[in-house]
């Protein structure tokens, strides 16, 4: 009995592995290479966001003009890029491509870096 038992807890801890390996984000596996905030976000951001998100405009209060505001609103921006819940942005404009917005979530799991 004790067999059969042990086995089970082995049989058991192999498949719930295997699963948990199954459940990995892919945008954790598109993320191998290390996001620039000035190279890559910043850009990004001047050029898609600034328009309406600066400090004349502040459209929603929202002023994206330097690291540490980009770094405070990220989760949200994410959210606006993606629609989720939000209004899509940029406002008036075409959605962002599928590759800038996952450039943009790579920096944000990175941990949203000032590099």
């Amino acid at each position: 009995m004790r067999k059969k038992s042990y086995l089970y807890i082995v049989v058991s801890i192999s498949v719930l592995n295997s699963c948990l390996k199954d459940k990995v984000p892919n945008e954790f596996a598109a993320c191998s290479d290390l996001v620039s905030f000035s190279q890559d976000i910043q850009p990004l951001v001047e050029l898609n966001c600034l328009g309406c998100h600066n400090e004349m405009v502040a459209a929603n209060d929202v002023i994206l003009t330097n690291h540490l505001r980009i770094a405070n609103e990220a989760n949200r921006m994410i959210n606006s890029m993606q629609a989720s819940g939000m209004d899509l942005m940029p406002f008036g404009g075409p959605p962002l491509s599928d590759s800038l917005i996952q450039l943009f979530q790579c920096w944000i799991l990175q941990g949203k870096l000032d590099n």
